[in-house]
This record gives C-alpha cells, structure tokens and sequence, in this order.
C-alpha cells in the first residue's frame, strides 16, 4: 500500500508511506520536466519566428510574413494544395513587387531581364541543397551543389552531348519515331482512341535510355503504353514535392519491401525494373572494358566502332578514380533519363494538342513539310529540317507552353553579394526565377496563354524571344541534353 489510514477519537487521517512519497517526488521531477521541456521548445519556436521575422538578413524583403516565418507555407501549397505554390508566387508578385520573399531562407524574382544575371555563365552558381536533397542524386551533376564541383562534373558530360554525337543517333529517333507512326496507324484502322501521351512517354524512354546506355529498349512495343509507367513519373515528382519539409519519409521509404511499394504503385515496378537495367549495363561495360585491356592493352579500339554510352563518357573522362565508382555513375545515368523523359514527352504532347486544337497551323504546318526535299537516307536531315520556319516556331512555341521545369530553380551566389535594383541580396542566399512566370509575361509574350508560333517567325524577333525562352534553363547548369531534345521534337513533328 501506498499509504495508511489511522482512525481515532478525533477522527482519521491518512498517512503517506516512504513508497508513496517517492512516488510523488518522482511525478513531480517528471512533471517539472515535461513543462521544461515544452517551455523549452515553445521558446525555440517563438525566438526563431522573432529572428526570421525582424532579425533576418532577409528580414528586408517584402513578403507575406507567414512565409518568412514558417517552411509549413511552402508545404501547404505544394503538398497539400498539389503543386500550387508557383501560383501562388505569382500571386505575391503582383501584391509585393518583383522580388519577394517566399520562404525563411529564399527569396524570388519576377523580372525577366533580370534572369540572365541570376543563371550567369561567368559568375559562381551554386545550387539550393533543400531543393535538390529529394531527387536523391546528391553524386550527379544535376544533384551537385558546389558550383566548382559541378563544373568538373558537367565537364565530364558534354562530349557525350556535343553536336556531333547528337547528329549521329538520328537513325535512332528515325527507328523509333517510325515505330511509333506504325502503332497510331493501328489505331486508325481499329477507331480506338489513342492515348498519345502514353506513347510519347514510352517514346522518350526507348530515345533516352537507349542512347545514354547505347542499349535498344522496347518500351513502344509494351501493350497499351504502360499506362502505369507515366503513372509513376507523375507519382515521384509529387514525392518529391512533399518530401521537402518531411526529408526523413523518403530515408524511410528506402527501406520499404519492394514487393509492398509495387502492389500499392504498380508503375514503380517499371521504375526499379529499369534502375536495375542501369546496375547491369554499368557491370556490364566495366567488365567488357576490364577484359579488353587484359587482352590487348595496347589495342585501342574505336568509339563508333564499339557504341558508346555515358557510362563510357565517364569512365574515359578525366575525373578522379573515385568520380568513377558505379554508384556515382549510376546517380548520374538515373538523373539524365529522369530529366530527359518527363520533359520530352509533354513538350510533344502539347505541341501535339495544340496543333489539333487549331487546324489552320497544322495545315499550315503540313504545306510547309511538302515542300521539304529531305531525305532520310541523307546524313543530317534534322540539319534541314531546322531550317524550316514554321516547323522552327511551331517547336519554339511548344516549348514556352510546355516550361521544361515548372517548378523555380534557385541559385545562390557563394561568396559575393548579388544586387537587384536597391536591394542587396547576401551571399549564400538561395534566389529562384520560374519558367511559367517567364513565358507567361504578357510584356514579352502578347496572349501568352494563347498558342501563336507566328510569333516567332520573324528572325530578330525571334533571337530577342529566345532570350526569354527558358524551358532548358540558362547559364552554365542549363540543360545539358538540351539538343538531344530538340532533335527528337523535330523528327517527331517531320513524321
């Protein structure tokens, strides 16, 4: 018992026994603290609001102060609202002006003329590690943070990106192209509806994995385009999304049972089916290269000759040993395809939708293709194509209205203070513009919600236009697939 009760004349009372009093004690302790260590925390979270709020550096900057004070902003409109947050930028823009504070630690710009000095060639840029933390390829160029890393990195990759190279695979995008031409004319002798968008994804996967593992893939031939594929694509970019302000759910999801994650997510099978494919053909072609120089070591063979992938880029490339592990090749090959896929696919897909939506520029387009004399046999028929005026805007136009990126892309100068109009804006700070607000200013682009190649169809009008076409970004982190994207846009078109 904890305690004793002793009755007497005057009455009873209750005696609290030593157990009792230890109890009570240790209540107490645990009670104190509990209230410590809420009073604690309560402290933390009001002392950091305060700081954000009027201590900041960026304390300066115009803005909602919700935004300045807490991520969970940011999160409600991304997260909760499904990716809404870039509206709701352009929103504060118009309340608050051209530059803004939009987080705790981030502020954004709505000035297209300012765009090339925040994404420069010529001065450091690194990137933002909260923005890139959920794409999971910290060891890729793309995941790179450090500017001077990144430059390496980047380096190390453009040869496999070059002209050249491109104009060579054209026969691939001519193979995969008519294949899929072969599949839509089924489609019409059968009156089925086509859903294209599944079959330019499925198009994009066969163009960019078979070229960057110089391995043919038959994604196009799959029964009814893998409608769970594009599910999937969708599915990961909203993950990461979300993932942002709750990182430690995608550490967690790392050890979630494949076999679970693919009952509830059919399309992820597909996904870790071709991570898998990555793994083997980096074995493959390590073991293939480690056998020939046991062989011959002083035969040296061509590249044409053997095929070549990025695999093979970085392996001969001039970065260290350890830039060469196959777990960095294997981040740098994923976050290649997974760049290139999403994004080609949905510029062919509103080009296309657009093009039906208003029959006077596809017949337009069409009198303008009969009168092209290439031919495919010849070694740079892309080359011709891009001559093309109508066929050049129309892709241009496709393009703004597709956005590549949607979402911002920040930039933070390291080590020097940038500048814009009166403010000052600190070193390390993160700074994003966004391609949506870029190709929707109705200062540059006239009904820009409105599908106008004619637009571009004057020479100087278009270089002054493509100063602000953004989709592949600028500077010296702009797309570094850029003209592998270009091409399979233009034989699609063409065929």
């Amino acid at each position: 018992m904890d305690g004793i009760f002793q009755c007497h004349e005057s009455g009873c009372q209750y005696r609290l026994t030593t157990t009792m009093l230890i109890k009570v004690y240790r209540l107490a302790v645990t009670t104190g603290f509990l209230v410590a260590a809420w009073s604690l925390f309560i402290l933390y979270v009001v002392g950091g609001v305060i700081y954000r709020l009027y201590i900041s550096p960026l304390a300066k900057f115009p803005g909602p102060k919700l935004a300045a004070a807490t991520l969970w902003y940011e999160y409600y409109y991304d997260a909760v609202c499904k990716g809404q947050y870039t509206f709701k930028i352009k929103e504060l823009h118009q309340q608050y002006g051209s530059i803004i504070r939009i987080s705790p630690y981030e502020l954004h710009i709505d000035d297209p003329d300012y765009y090339h000095v925040l994404y420069s060639y010529s001065s450091p840029r690194d990137k933002y590690q909260y923005y890139l933390e959920p794409f999971g390829f910290p060891l890729s160029a793309f995941g790179t943070e450090s500017h001077h890393q990144h430059r390496h990195r980047r380096g190390a990759l453009n040869p496999f990106f070059c002209k050249r190279r491109v104009a060579q695979h054209e026969g691939l995008v001519h193979h995969l192209v008519n294949k899929l031409c072969g599949h839509l004319e089924q489609f019409r002798i059968t009156g089925k509806t086509v859903p294209l968008s599944l079959g330019y994804t499925c198009l994009a996967t066969d163009l960019i994995v078979s070229y960057v593992l110089d391995e043919r893939q038959q994604w196009l031939d799959a029964p009814g385009w893998l409608p769970h594929w594009r599910r999937a694509l969708v599915s990961l970019s909203e993950m990461v999304m979300v993932s942002r302000q709750v990182i430690w759910v995608l550490k967690i999801l790392k050890y979630f049972p494949r076999t679970l994650a693919i009952s509830m997510k059919p399309g992820l099978g597909l996904f870790f089916e071709l991570e898998e494919g990555f793994r083997r053909r980096i074995k493959q072609i390590q073991m293939d290269r480690d056998g020939e120089n046991d062989r011959q070591p002083t035969c040296t063979t061509s590249k044409a000759s053997k095929g070549y992938s990025l695999i093979d880029q970085i392996l001969d490339s001039r970065l260290p040993v350890e830039e060469k592990a196959p777990e960095r090749i294997l981040q740098e090959v994923r976050s290649t395809t997974a760049a290139g896929i999403e994004t080609t696919s949905n510029a062919l897909t509103v080009i296309t939708y657009y093009l039906l939506d208003n029959p006077d520029k596809i017949q337009r387009l069409r009198d303008e293709l009969s009168t092209f004399e290439g031919d495919w046999s010849s070694k740079q028929p892309a080359q011709k194509l891009e001559q093309l005026p109508y066929l050049t805007s129309v892709i241009l136009e496709g393009l703004r209205l597709s956005y590549g990126v949607s979402t911002r892309l920040q930039r933070k100068s390291p080590d020097q203070a940038i500048h814009y109009r009166d403010y000052c804006i600190p070193p390390g700070t993160p700074v994003g513009m966004t391609s949506v607000l870029m190709h929707h200013n109705e200062t540059i682009f006239p009904d820009s919600h409105k599908f106008v190649p004619e637009r571009w169809l004057d020479l100087d009008e278009r270089k002054r236009l493509e100063r602000y076409l953004v989709s592949f970004g600028k500077g010296s982190r702009r797309c570094v697939g850029q003209r592998k994207l270009n091409q399979s846009d233009i034989c699609s078109l063409y065929l």
